[in-house]
């Protein structure tokens, strides 16, 4: 390929004119460049042409054999005459006894009589000196009848006084190859591939080989192996991909550099690229310049590319061809220059993790690998991180750094092996109690303790820094022990261990003092703004200081429960819309950086807001997530917050055997200590009130009520107790019982709470005569609509449409009974679905369809205009006319025009056909 004008210009050395001298053609080039296909297809022209062809293919391994080049073409005119055939004498480098000089051209000359002659030697730079002596001598006398053309490497073979004697001629036809171009490759992609294959994939294939017709030649025929034969031209074929015969070419053209070019080639290979000649020169043992020539060599034959190797694959190659005994104590090495070189950290612990045998006894080494590791967890390369922490570990020789190493290991490993974190954080409990680690890694490590469930642990370690910050009251460890009281009043209030640390560091003014945040921690502004929701409610100044944390810090090792007690601010708030955005945003992120505890943390989040908005499917898909993410045994007391949106979403969905079967796991003991025991209670609260264990079911919500107000957490924001606890009185026939419980739920809810508000009035419709059910409940339609809440809507609008039924309104009823079908089976809660399922024949279709809408209601609610679509949204929902007409500020007229649009675009006739599913439709758009 791209040959022609090469093989044209060493041709043209047959027909010119000889006007004395010797006819001589030679082809530079890097290896694998194609010297010897292009010699073999100039020599053919030569058989073509009558002249006889002697050839001879020298090597290094026969340069030290005086005449062996001679002898080849000897062999090859099958004559015996030559050195071979008498005694030559003593032979040197520079001298050939005149004998043997005269006898090989008497035989050249003897042949040359009978045709022109064609001598090659392949390889000219490894021939033997006596050799090209005998050919200089031969070839110079013989004149316009023989011609030599030989190849030799990318340099100019010269440099020996025989080989100079033989090329350095006034009209030699010199010519250098140089590697394919892309046009050139996709002409060879052609011929095995077929044209498009070869179309699409050459320039990647060029970028991969740089034009080098044997690695080339190696990728394509290891795709053809791997497509079991030729190509399909009509076929897309996909990619080449290097493989074994790859593999092998970069081995050929490696070896075939000699010993220098392969030292070099592996050196470059262990420092990752060529930019550094002298550290490269120090590794190998070579001097400067030879390494140089050596580089230059490696980049002309394709495999080096601006110092760097083309393929991963090359370098993973020559790493292997390394053997074993030289890898260990070349990686040891090049760790130590890179490291006085003053190279980055990550490069030096590269060399030091790719071989332990290679970790040198010094004590610069640990503190290099702690710096990789902290520049790791920063790109978020947790598995180089741990590695880093885990050889630093091993090879550092101070006991005390050792452990905080290990600490620093813990908290890393949460991230990508969480469960190994255990067994780190066990080892670290003696530690952490004895003050052998510094302030703040020891309160990390009682974090990781009481998530564990192991209180006592933890409570040890808080009180050793609690006596150090004794001793330097203002220091910046306050601030740490503050957050941990908060955690402690937040999350782990029932702990007995940890019970006199949370009354000395817990600030109980958090609310007072979210006004003034300019200078404080992310940390703590999110700590208090979360304890303040648990405590009195949906707080204005804390929903504010929340959302001013989401918006200013961004996720890392440092914010990632930072973020989360932010995000539970809004949830616990009722601000479920801006939590939905903030979780998504937060998840997306946590997705990209590949950091599966992060991922299991904000599925399990997300899981609690779609619980909240009653989107039954969805909150389970995130919870399983979530455990998906982090198996059972690595939440510890964690377990609690995805087992109760499982059992709470599977209960409301009526997959009662699915939820008893999770309640039937083990949990952790100190479970019933912290936040997360109070959503487990009251989730099999919720399972044992749905499968008529009423008094079961009090006991439960009485258990929260009982620990609740103990806990400073007796707020609506936590766990609706009251309202299971009121729903157990009613199945159990005391309406008096539940109305009380009920009213302090109201009393306990502030304006902005509209879904538990909504919720609680569905609730106390139900202790409320017949007359005065239908306001309560529609005011509760309303509530739960506005907050976007599916399931407690359909609940809502089931209990309505049964008391329009007790009332007579039957035609309500049904409109009601519609509209919570269809809410119910959008969500997920079949089993209310199935006893709301219209019968056939009558408003329904045989076969109604889901909340989400088939694809023909889909296109016609896409015809149906802003205002056409709010206006049957509240006629769907049961509002007449004049209701509307006031709602949305527009004349009765307008709305009557606006309902005739709807029922001729959707294809209905009366308005007790109006799909519910429409007020998905008006949000959605608003």
């Amino acid at each position: 390929m791209e040959r022609d004008s090469e093989i044209a210009r060493l041709t043209r050395l047959f027909d010119e004119p000889f006007d004395g001298g010797m006819r001589i053609g030679v082809i530079n080039g890097a290896v694998a460049s194609g010297k010897t296909e292009l010699l073999n297809a100039v020599s053919n022209n030569a058989v073509q042409r009558g002249i006889r062809l002697l050839g001879a293919v020298a090597s290094a391994a026969e340069q030290e054999f005086p005449y062996a080049v001679v002898e080849q073409i000897a062999r090859g005119a099958r004559l015996d005459a030559g050195p071979n055939g008498q005694d030559p004498g003593p032979a040197g480098q520079d001298q050939v006894p005149l004998a043997v000089l005269q006898e090989v051209h008497r035989v050249l000359a003897g042949l040359a009589a009978d045709a022109p002659l064609l001598i090659t030697v392949d390889d000219v730079q490894y021939a033997d000196p006596q050799s090209l002596r005998c050919l200089a001598y031969a070839v110079r006398r013989l004149g316009p009848d023989v011609t030599v053309m030989v190849t030799c490497g990318s340099r100019p073979c010269l440099g020996t006084t025989a080989l100079d004697e033989l090329l350095y001629q006034p009209r030699i036809c010199q010519v250098r190859l140089g590697p394919l171009t892309v046009d050139g490759v996709t002409r060879l992609l052609a011929e095995e591939l077929g044209p498009e294959a070869a179309r699409r994939h050459a320039a990647a294939c060029h970028a991969m080989t740089g034009g080098n017709p044997l690695l080339l030649h190696g990728l394509v025929d290891d795709h053809i192996g791997r497509r079991g034969g030729r190509h399909d031209t009509g076929a897309d074929v996909g990619a080449p991909v290097p493989g074994e015969l790859f593999r092998q070419a970069v081995l050929a053209c490696v070896h075939r550099g000699g010993a220098a070019g392969r030292r070099a080639a592996h050196g470059i290979a262990l420092l990752g690229d060529a930019t550094s000649l002298s550290l490269l020169s120090d590794l190998v043992g070579l001097e400067e310049r030879t390494a140089e020539r050596a580089v230059t060599a490696l980049t002309e034959t394709g495999l080096l590319h601006e110092g760097r190797f083309r393929h991963d694959e090359v370098r993973a190659v020559l790493l292997e061809d390394l053997p074993a005994q030289e890898l260990g104590p070349l990686r040891r090495r090049a760790a130590v220059l890179l490291h006085e070189e003053g190279a980055d950290a990550t490069d030096v612990a590269r060399q030091l993790l790719s071989h332990d045998a290679a970790v040198p006894d010094e004590e610069w080494v640990s503190r290099v690998l702690r710096e990789a590791a902290r520049e790791a967890l920063a790109d978020d390369r947790m598995d180089f991180a741990v590695s880093c922490l885990q050889l630093a570990e091993r090879a550092s020789t101070d006991e005390r750094e050792r452990l905080v190493l290990r600490a620093t290991l813990a908290q890393a490993m949460w991230r990508v092996k969480p469960l190994a974190q255990a067994r780190q954080l066990q080892s670290l409990a003696e530690p952490a109690r004895d003050g052998l680690l510094p302030p703040v890694q020891t309160l990390g490590v009682a974090l990781g303790l009481m998530w564990a469930g192991r209180m006592e642990d933890a409570a040890a370690a808080i009180e050793q820094v609690s006596r150090v910050a004794a001793e330097d009251p203002g220091s910046e460890i306050d601030g740490e022990l503050e957050v941990i009281g908060l955690t402690l009043a937040s999350t782990y209030p029932g702990a007995p261990e940890l019970k006199r640390f949370q009354e000395r560091w817990f600030p109980h003014d958090t609310r007072g003092r979210l006004a003034d945040q300019a200078a404080e921690a992310p940390r703590l502004t999110a700590m208090r703004a979360l304890q303040t929701v648990l405590t009195v409610g949906a707080d204005e100044h804390a929903v504010r200081a929340a959302e001013r944390v989401l918006e200013h810090t961004r996720l890392g090792n440092t914010t990632v429960f930072t973020l989360r007690a932010a995000l539970l601010t809004l949830i616990y708030a009722d601000r479920l819309a801006t939590a939905t955005i903030w979780c998504d945003r937060i998840l997306t992120e946590s997705a990209r950086r590949g950091t599966p505890a992060w991922l299991a943390c904000f599925y399990a989040v997300r899981a609690g807001i779609s619980l909240r908005v009653g989107r039954l499917t969805e909150a389970v898909g995130y919870a399983e997530q979530a455990l998906e993410e982090l198996p059972a045994r690595g939440w510890g007391v964690g377990i609690g917050v995805p087992l109760s949106v499982l059992v709470s979403a599977r209960t409301a969905m009526g997959r009662h055997d699915e939820a008893a079967e999770l309640l039937s796991r083990p949990v952790p003991e100190a479970l019933f200590q912290t936040r997360y025991g109070l959503h487990y209670l009251h989730a099999r609260g919720m399972h044992q009130l749905a499968t008529g264990r009423h008094h079961a079911a009090l006991t439960d919500f009485r258990a929260c009520g009982d620990q609740m107000p103990l806990w400073g957490l007796d707020t609506a924001a936590v766990v609706p107790w009251r309202l299971g606890a009121a729903q157990a009185w009613l199945a159990l026939g005391d309406q008096e019982q539940a109305a009380r419980l009920v009213e302090r739920q109201l009393e306990l809810l502030s304006p902005s709470q509209t879904r538990a508000r909504g919720s609680a009035l569905r609730v106390m419709a139900a202790t409320r005569p017949l007359a005065e059910r239908p306001a309560l409940l529609q005011e509760a339609v309303g509530l739960l609509q506005d907050s976007g809440s599916w399931y407690g809507m359909a609940r809502a609008l089931a209990d309505l449409a049964e008391v329009h039924k007790e009332a007579g309104d039957l035609p309500k009823s049904r409109l009601m009974t519609r509209w919570a079908w269809r809410m119910a089976d959008g969500c997920g809660a079949r089993e209310l679905a199935q006893r709301l399922r219209p019968a056939p024949g009558r408003t329904a279709p045989s076969e109604p369809e889901s909340a989400a809408g088939g694809a023909a209601d889909t296109a016609a609610f896409a015809t149906l205009t802003d205002a056409e679509r709010r206006v049957a949204s509240l006629a769907a929902a049961g509002h007449t006319n004049r209701e509307i007409a006031a709602k949305l500020y527009i004349t009765v007229s307008t709305v009557e025009q606006h309902l005739t649009r709807v029922y001729r675009k959707i294809n209905i006739s009366q308005r007790q056909d109006l799909p519910a599913s429409l007020d998905r439709y008006v949000a959605h758009t608003a």
